[in-house]
Order: structure tokens, then sequence, then C-alpha cells
């Protein structure tokens, strides 16, 4: 539960009394998605939740940036 509410209207979200987090999560990662497409050149969004596996342990990596001129 969040203690003080949030304002996400940029969102674009159906006005609801509660949201799936999924649903919060995605609308928020195609904006910053959008964002990197504006900052141009050598910004590439390789993927959202991206599974990794590390010594056996299994992770999800949230957002995958890669900047190919560094």
């Amino acid at each position: 539960m969040i203690k003080d509410p949030m304002v996400l209207e940029f969102l674009g979200l159906k006005p609801q009394a509660s949201y799936y987090e999924h649903d919060t999560e995605s609308a928020i990662i195609t904006h910053i998605h959008e964002f990197l497409l504006e900052l141009g050149n050598g910004f590439s969004f390789v993927a959202r939740r991206k599974r990794i596996i590390i010594e056996g342990d299994e992770f999800k990596i949230d957002l995958v940036f890669y900047n190919r001129l560094l």
C-alpha cells in the first residue's frame, strides 16, 4: 500500500481505484523507451524484463540499455 497517492496522469491509464503492478510498470517502461528514442544517436533499448542466470540463481533485469558509441 502506498501511503501518499502518486500522480501518474502522464501514463494515460484509465482512471480506476487501483492498478495492477504490471500495468503501471508497462506504462512507465513505454514512456522511458520513448524518451530513449528521443535521445538519439547511440542509445539502444535492448530488452525489458530480461531473464539471466548467474551461478544457478535466476534474476530479471527490468531494463537493458546499450550505448554503442561508448
